[in-house]
């Protein structure tokens, strides 16, 4: 609450699950006030899905991850070493902290070794607040531009070749 500037150091990351056959709905991100709720259909087993991580700050932003299968603790720390340093050179001086939820991959003690061993530092994260992480508006964001007009996928590389 006391912070001003401080905020400007931080980095920003989340990761989210999305369908072939559209959002999962709109209780995991949020979405404008003044755009009419959409409703989607789904085929049994739902067609699939593709997981995206990303992170952004003051500074700059990362670019978009495509995860392959389920991400587990080496998987994670592999993103990190990929797409999160990029967005941490960009951001002036090496005082930067990264912000993640507590998933169980990202506190894992692997990782939070990781963290260590590159000197970033780790912002104390609150568990089940995804609210206050501002990703969420983004997220928001690309599933209205993913699902514009109730659009559906047949293929994973379709929805990764999205234009954004």
């Amino acid at each position: 609450m006391t912070w001003n500037n401080d905020w400007h150091k931080v980095v920003w990351s989340d990761e989210k699950k999305n369908n072939l056959d559209g959002p999962d709905g709109f209780s995991y991100h949020w979405y404008g006030l003044r755009k009419e709720e959409e409703i989607f259909s789904s085929r049994a087993h739902g067609g699939g899905s593709v997981m995206i991580w990303t992170s952004f700050g003051w500074g700059g932003k990362s670019s978009i991850c495509f995860i392959n299968g389920r991400m587990n603790s080496n998987g994670y720390r592999e993103v990190l070493k990929n797409h999160l340093v990029d967005i941490g050179n960009a951001i002036e001086g090496s005082d930067w902290i990264f912000q993640q939820d507590n998933a169980p991959v990202h506190r894992a003690k692997v990782n939070l070794a990781w963290f260590k061993s590159q000197k970033i530092n780790v912002l104390p994260w609150p568990s089940l607040s995804p609210d206050l992480n501002p990703i969420e508006t983004l997220w928001g964001i690309l599933s209205r531009k993913f699902y514009a007009e109730g659009k559906k996928f047949r293929t994973k590389e379709q929805l990764k070749a999205v234009r954004l």
